[in-house]
């Protein structure tokens, strides 16, 4: 059993590429005792959404299929998107750095990816004690949220969905 001053939170950043007003981000800055040792921001570049295939070191094969639509077979990122994206995600990283923390930076499919950080930590007497995501809605999204809270029944760890609010659905 990992002693509780060790336990870390997995917080997955995806579309909410912001800290300003991140709700979990402002929950974290606001709470007085969280219960986590550490704060392990993540994000993952989607493989059903971002081709991935440079991001492939030494000419080995992109092991995703093409983030193309199922319907009309198009790229689902453009280069213009494709550079918004990553200059958000460096933005975020910047951000947390100047606030003392960092971003580690993923490519796959986001259970995977979290996955592996979770081994990672357990390997190195960390656990993981929470996961937490803003929700989206979609498809694909919503898959991602219930292959993480899976993987959190599975560790042990607890899952938090926190909403995001954007937009005002009621407005």
């Amino acid at each position: 059993m990992v002693s509780q001053d060790k336990r870390t939170l997995l917080v997955v950043f995806r579309r909410d590429l912001r800290v300003a007003d991140n709700p979990i981000i402002h929950h974290i800055a606001t709470s007085k005792e969280l219960g986590y040792a550490y704060l392990l921001p993540v994000y993952v570049f989607p493989a059903h959404q971002t081709e991935l295939s440079g991001f492939i070191q030494g000419g080995a094969e992109n092991p995703h299929p093409e983030a193309k639509s199922r319907v009309g077979g198009y790229w689902r990122c453009g280069p213009h998107r494709a550079t918004f994206i990553g200059q958000a995600v460096w933005d975020v990283k910047e951000s947390l750095e100047a606030l003392g923390s960092g971003l580690v930076i993923r490519v796959g499919d986001i259970v995977g990816a979290v996955g592996d950080l979770v081994k990672g930590l357990q390997q190195n007497s960390h656990s993981v004690g929470a996961i937490w995501m803003t929700s989206h809605e979609g498809t694909e999204e919503h898959d991602d949220q219930k292959a993480v809270s899976s993987l959190c029944e599975e560790t042990g760890a607890q899952f938090k969905i926190w909403t995001d609010e954007k937009y005002f659905i009621d407005e």
